[in-house]
């Protein structure tokens, strides 16, 4: 079994700014990970209820276009596909960010692990 200097547990808001400081100072770090990169905010949380969030915010404007002098043709609608597509593509951009940051930590000292690599599900 391989010794480490610290064992991060997780990859949300303090996990990776912690490792990155730590394989700074010459630590060897291991990160695990239960499920996705980023935590919950990323993931179930901040990040895709936001990205809901300002769909419904553009509908609404979009539905007040006249009072602002905006001329639209048609009745406006929203796709809920695409609604949910570009929360998807949003929280999968900044999972990925996470994960290549972590990815790119450099040294000699660095392990990096997730349940994925391990057999989980």
């Amino acid at each position: 079994m391989a010794d480490y200097d610290a064992v991060i547990i997780g990859t949300g808001q303090a996990g990776p700014a912690l490792a990155r400081r730590l394989v700074a100072a010459g630590w060897k770090v291991a990160i695990i990970e239960r499920k996705f990169f980023g935590g919950t905010c990323i993931n179930t949380g901040c990040t895709p209820t936001k990205t809901l969030i300002a769909s419904g915010y553009a509908a609404h404007l979009t539905r007040r276009a006249a009072e602002f002098g905006v001329t639209l043709s048609g009745t406006p609608s929203v796709d809920m596909k695409a609604v949910k597509a570009r929360k998807d593509a949003v929280t999968m951009a900044s999972r990925a960010a996470v994960e290549r940051s972590l990815k790119g930590l450099r040294g000699p000292r660095h392990v990096y692990r997730t349940e994925a690599d391990q057999g989980g599900r």
